[in-house]
């Protein structure tokens, strides 16, 4: 039993703020994703919607990877930042997963530049961008 709920908020704040919130949810097979882009968009940057159904050696790889990047805890990451900052990239992530029966919560919150030396926040985003890629290759 597989159940995963992810949203990936990545933004800019500067003179032509921008930001990208990605959302997964994931039960056993059956996978529902969406992008959507506000502020500046690059000529590549369409919302967009796409279901897909995930194998089950895709599953064997989600589940290994939870275990390998240690993100099978609870746990949570609030960087506070002064609001004193013209520019900043931050990022606001909240991940559900449920295997077997067993549920993990991670939350991750702040500015990226102040979250680089953690590995749970550059595993989060290394988990992220492999379902991202599952998704794009997924039919």
């Amino acid at each position: 039993d597989l159940n995963i709920a992810i949203s990936y908020l990545h933004g800019e704040k500067s003179k032509d703020s921008h930001s990208t919130e990605e959302s997964f949810a994931i039960s056993n097979s059956a996978v529902a994703y969406s992008v959507k882009y506000s502020g500046r968009k690059g000529k590549n940057q369409q919302d967009m919607e796409k279901p897909c159904t995930f194998s089950e050696q895709d599953l064997k790889n989600i589940k290994q990877t939870i275990e390998t990047k240690g993100l099978n805890v609870t746990d949570s990451l609030f960087q506070q930042s002064s609001k004193t900052k013209s520019y900043e990239v931050y990022t606001n992530i909240s991940m559900a997963i449920n295997i077997n029966g067993q549920e993990y919560k991670i939350k991750i919150n702040g500015d990226t530049n102040d979250l680089d030396d953690s590995a749970l926040y550059k595993n989060s985003v290394f988990f992220i961008t492999m379902l991202r890629n599952m998704v794009e290759s997924c039919k």
